[in-house]
């Protein structure tokens, strides 16, 4: 057996609640098998984008490719995979706690909350929903800004592309803020 602390703020109150588990081979393969199979994503996903940049900075930027050392070269591929891998490794293992210690809790949450959206009017929902995801909505539209600058901006020939940068950036958080 192997023993887990979990520490989970209580939410009816400021207190913590210390509760220990003595965990059982079965739960311990679950976790293992969970987190592998999260880490094997990761992997995927780092080594996709790690390739990714080992075939841009090759084929398009090959002076710049062929100035690198072996180290840089190596870390083109490296840190995107491992980045990746210890990310969603580490996010998966949060998620089988969850799912597995805490979904009675999070489910009786979650009945609470669509009760209490359900007494909403529809202005008062939408309203929320958009209070919910203020900063997705925000960064979206600094994108979407920033790419409608540069489309505009980047019609000037006589600026290089890092100046087309700085009031293309100016513009997008003009629009995105005002």
């Amino acid at each position: 057996y192997r023993l887990f602390i979990n520490c989970e703020k209580s939410s009816y109150s400021s207190l913590i609640l210390l509760t220990m588990k003595l965990i059982t081979e079965n739960e311990k393969n679950d976790h293992k098998s969970h987190i592998m199979k999260e880490g094997s994503k990761g992997f995927l996903i780092g080594s996709v984008i790690g390739l990714g940049l080992i075939r841009y900075f090759k084929f398009k930027q090959p002076l710049k490719y062929n100035s690198f050392n072996w180290t840089v070269k190596a870390c083109l591929y490296t840190m995107p995979t491992l980045g990746f891998t210890a990310f969603l490794t580490d996010n998966g293992g949060t998620q089988f706690f969850k799912s597995r210690y805490r979904s009675t809790h999070l489910q009786q949450e979650k009945q609470v909350k669509s009760q209490q959206l359900d007494n909403l009017s529809m202005s008062e929902k939408i309203i929320y929903r958009l209070n919910e995801h203020k900063y997705k909505l925000v960064v979206g539209a600094w994108a979407g800004f920033l790419f409608g600058a540069w489309r505009i901006i980047n019609k000037d020939l006589l600026l290089t592309k890092t100046q087309k940068w700085i009031p293309a950036r100016v513009y997008a958080q003009a629009f995105t803020i005002g």
